[in-house]
């Protein structure tokens, strides 16, 4: 994510206050709003260079900027096989695979999701999948720094990996399987959520030990990606609370 911009007055100066090292730059519309003087101490605190321009050059950079972009350094991929090593010593022994999840807003608030339960980890194809850019970067409001992102050649060899290596690998689906609410997770654990489309791959299924669901007595067809993540992720930890994990 080279020279990408992050807009916004809140997830700006939430990313400065997580990771200053990864702000390159920060350009604020002249003249100044008094809003956007916390994150210009900010700025001075980590000696991160900021210059205040026109909006119309802002908007050449980046439609919907609402006076201020940070832009980023780049943010590389993490390995595979180092988040499988850390879920083991994890307080939240999880690792989120997303198998062809292409929205960068789904991306970025299941990073923000992983960060605040403990999460060691999320592994996503390099193919079809979202753009870890300012979209999603925004969505995690800077938690995209905070946790370990890889992006494999292969997600299928890489859940086999993780299943060798004594993983417990569950697939989200819409109606099959048991309910969320009512498994026994075992940890450490994968929890594989398919794309908006058409959910997961047969081919990514059929490594899942388990396939859970989500119940839906008010009959609704379904949640969004980042919704049902949030809520199986959250009785994930619910259990791992109870177990004393």
């Amino acid at each position: 994510m080279k020279n990408d911009f992050l807009p916004g007055r809140k997830p700006v100066y939430e990313f400065i206050s997580a990771s200053p090292e990864q702000v390159d730059l920060v350009l604020v519309k002249k003249p100044v709003s008094k809003e956007f003087n916390r994150i210009l101490d900010k700025c001075r605190q980590h000696n991160i260079k900021y210059r205040l321009s026109s909006a119309q050059e802002m908007d050449r950079i980046f439609k919907g900027h609402n006076g201020i972009l940070a832009r980023l350094k780049t943010i590389k991929s993490a390995d595979a096989d180092m988040i499988r090593l850390k879920s083991s010593t994890s307080l939240f022994p999880v690792v989120l695979a997303l198998d062809q999840v292409q929205d960068a807003g789904n991306l970025g608030a299941l990073c923000r999701t992983m960060t605040a339960f403990g999460g060691m980890g999320i592994i996503t194809p390099k193919d079809r999948s979202a753009h870890p850019g300012a979209g999603a970067m925004k969505a995690s409001a800077g938690a995209m720094t905070r946790i370990d992102l890889a992006q494999v050649t292969n997600l299928a060899r890489t859940l086999d990996d993780y299943r060798d290596n004594g993983l417990w690998i569950y697939g989200a689906v819409a109606r099959e399987g048991t309910s969320c609410f009512e498994m026994e997770f075992n940890f450490p654990a994968v929890l594989v959520l398919g794309g908006e489309e058409k959910g997961i791959r047969p081919n990514v299924l059929k490594r899942c030990h388990e396939q859970i669901h989500i119940p839906m007595p008010g009959g609704f067809e379904s949640l969004n990606v980042a919704q049902a993540g949030a809520v199986i992720l959250g009785q994930m930890l619910r259990m791992t609370t109870v177990a004393g994990i």
